[in-house]
């Protein structure tokens, strides 16, 4: 049996690590029937590739099954892609038929919104963890027999089900197996994957319909991958964790392992919770070369509620200062257009988001993503959103049309002068020279620069001098303050570059 797994990335860049197909591909390497009666094709693709092109490079390969990782931000890529590749009866037909290969597909979007798929298209989808699924159906496959079992959907077997190794020691590792080693480069970002499932249930998370329970990969295993990741010089590690601090004894170990081992080059990036942080752990991230990124979403507490979220602002400053206190780079993630959040309360949760002196803002546009519990709860809250991936949010009673607007302009404003411009050690002085407030001053860069959005892929240089110019235009030229302020930002900035780029370089 030939079995081609195709992969579609965002960009073909160096945060496109393949981790899903590669997991099959593992699982298909390591089994011991398949290994020996199937052979493998791995397709990596991007959403750029066009999907009638790229099916025919797929069919150029002759294969017999054909399998889909599917994302949300793939998802309408893959459908054009299947429509291209097999019609709306393929999905039916079996391997003696060679006019056409079978498809299979899983992915957090199958899990997520199974229904969705066409299973006229497809021989079998997978929702859950398809490591063991998927074996088991290409193993059936193979027999000739209709695919069945845990985690397998298909015409014949439409109900739902979710998949999921009970032990994360069956799981075959991609690092371990090899097949992941064409994507360990040093200029290549690379997701670590040492636990699944979550504790917590946000409601707008896919992981609120997931597994509440946490498993961990075992220390030996993951001591074997770090030398994998070392022999092969990768770079930058994304640890694949939704909150590495759940366990603070499991961080505590990794974190010693990683000061131990891994040379002062390797970056590690992590989520935790702020709240389940402490002296002793602030301390080991503080001695890695690494950073943190943290799920702030809101400080209204009716939006938080709503959503299964707690927040404790005293604390979470608390905790936030520990980082500055140790020098840890940190970001905070926001969520605008949560149930019962308005533009004016998500601005207050943007000024306190930079109080904290974060290194980068992400902000997001809420999704409604279906499989959480907020899409069953969306017709409570009035929502109305794009049916289609990605499932934004167009308006809802507190959220209208203009008001989602001024938030993505408040969003692009941060984008570029505070996290690209790496305003974070200056941006709290500009403020309190000015008088305003952050969001404020965001909306007051609108009006100074209307056209910077088509400069977001500006040099250095010529971002620092924008930023000059904007607190020269904000504070005026008569200001006693400006002097120093521009000082200030100056040295701020000769510090960003020469820490993006190894090199000092002229400033403005």
């Amino acid at each position: 049996m030939r079995i081609a797994l195709v992969s579609c990335c965002l960009e073909r860049g160096n945060l496109s690590f393949p981790l899903g197909a590669l997991c099959i591909e593992a699982a298909i390497s390591q089994d011991p029937v398949l290994s020996s009666n199937a052979t493998r094709h791995f397709s990596y693709l991007n959403d750029s590739d066009d999907p009638a092109s790229a099916v025919q490079e797929v069919l150029a390969w002759n294969p017999d099954v054909v399998g889909l990782s599917v994302y949300l931000w793939n998802r309408r890529w893959f459908d054009l892609f299947v429509s291209c590749l097999a019609g709306s009866d393929s999905g039916q037909r079996s391997l003696a038929d060679s006019a056409h290969p079978l498809i299979f597909a899983g992915g957090p979007e199958v899990t997520a919104d199974f229904s969705s798929f066409d299973l006229d298209a497809y021989s079998f989808i997978c929702a859950g963890e398809g490591e063991t699924a998927d074996i088991a159906a290409l193993r059936q496959l193979q027999d000739g027999r209709e695919p069945s079992g845990q985690g397998i959907i298909s015409k014949a077997n439409p109900h739902f089900s979710y998949a999921f190794s009970e032990s994360l020691a069956e799981v075959p590792s991609v690092l371990l197996s090899g097949v992941a080693d064409r994507f360990l480069k040093k200029e290549r970002a690379v997701l670590w994957e040492m636990t699944r499932g979550c504790p917590f249930g946000c409601a707008f998370c896919f992981e609120s319909r997931g597994l509440r329970s946490v498993r961990r990969f075992g220390s030996e295993r993951l001591e074997k991958e770090l030398d994998v990741l070392i022999r092969f010089k990768v770079r930058d590690v994304f640890v694949l964790d939704p909150t590495f601090n759940t366990d603070k004894g499991f961080a505590d170990k990794v974190l010693r392992l990683l000061i131990e081992k891994a040379p002062e080059w390797m970056h590690f990036g992590f989520e935790i919770r702020a709240e389940l942080l402490d002296k002793r752990l602030a301390s080991l991230f503080s001695r890695l070369f690494c950073s943190l990124q943290i799920g702030l979403q809101s400080i209204n507490p009716a939006a938080l509620k709503a959503v299964n979220r707690s927040f404790n602002q005293e604390v979470f400053k608390e905790k936030t200062d520990l980082l500055n206190k140790y020098g840890i780079v940190y970001g905070l993630d926001l969520i605008y257009g949560l149930p019962f959040d308005t533009p004016e309360s998500f601005a207050r949760s943007l000024d306190f988001a930079i109080s904290c002196k974060p290194s980068n803002i992400d902000i997001f546009r809420l999704a409604v993503l279906p499989g959480t519990q907020l899409y069953e709860r969306a017709e409570e809250f009035h929502l109305e959103f794009d049916r289609d991936a990605p499932y934004l949010l167009e308006s809802s009673p507190t959220f209208t049309r203009s008001g989602l607007e001024a938030c993505r302009r408040l969003k692009d404003a941060c984008d570029f002068i505070y996290t690209k411009g790496e305003a974070c050690m200056w941006f709290h002085s500009l403020c309190e020279a000015s008088g305003l407030t952050p969001s404020e001053t965001l909306e007051r860069f609108w009006e100074f620069c209307p056209d910077f959005m088509a400069r977001m892929g500006c040099e250095a240089d010529e971002l620092y001098e924008i930023q000059d110019n904007f607190a020269r235009w904000l504070l005026g030229k008569g200001n006693p303050m400006l002097p120093a302020l521009l000082s200030y930002m100056e040295l701020h900035q000769a510090i960003s570059f020469i820490h993006c780029t190894g090199e000092p370089g002229c400033q403005p």
